[in-house]
């Protein structure tokens, strides 16, 4: 038991799995791509499309528990449903944003 406060060890926790993400990302889903984008550019954008996708998934699921009143284990799966294609969309739209072949 390392004993970390929640406060840090949830942020820890989420920028880590950021980082395992983008890096499997990046060397498995995209690994074809040849983007122009450098690693941090690309790092940068991958840590936007997961805030923007997270915040779909955590509205959607406020939304429909709050506003519609549904039961909350439906509202969060329809919600991380959104954000999962969300977040693909922008990273394999924008993160490794496929380059036009020159010839």
């Amino acid at each position: 038991n390392l004993r970390i406060p929640l406060e840090l060890s949830s942020p820890i926790a989420i920028e880590s799995s950021i980082l395992w993400n983008f890096m499997l990302n990046n060397v498995i889903t995209f690994k074809n791509r040849n983007s122009q984008a450098g690693l941090m550019r690309k790092l940068m954008r991958f840590h936007v499309a997961a805030g923007l996708a997270g915040m779909v998934n955590y509205s959607i699921l406020l939304f429909l528990v709050r506003g519609v009143g549904l039961w909350d284990i439906a509202s969060n799966i329809i919600g991380i449903g959104f954000g999962v294609l969300i977040n693909y969309l922008l990273n394999s739209r924008w993160t490794w944003k496929k380059q036009l072949k020159k010839g």
